[in-house]
């Protein structure tokens, strides 16, 4: 399943963020493949992915330190 995801940083720069979200693409590796992420301003990135792992994956964004990590951050993720 091919998805877009438009991200809102509102505590945080895209730069903060794109690090925290590198920091964990090892493990998204194992339920994604294709993903791109293009910045569209300090505060806001696109994302596109195809989707191999539903279930892991949504295991993965609900992971206590990655839920902890974005609250601090003030990111919001729309499929797009």
């Amino acid at each position: 399943m091919q998805v877009t995801a438009k991200v809102t940083i509102q505590n945080a720069t895209y730069e903060a963020w794109y690090d925290f979200f590198l920091s964990y693409a090892d493990r998204r590796g194992n339920f994604v493949k294709n993903e791109k992420v293009e910045k569209i301003s300090s505060n806001e990135a696109k994302v596109s992915f195809e989707i191999i792992d539903l279930e892991g994956l949504t295991e993965l964004s609900a992971s206590k330190e990655i839920i902890e990590k974005e609250a601090e951050m003030g990111v919001t993720t729309e499929i797009i």
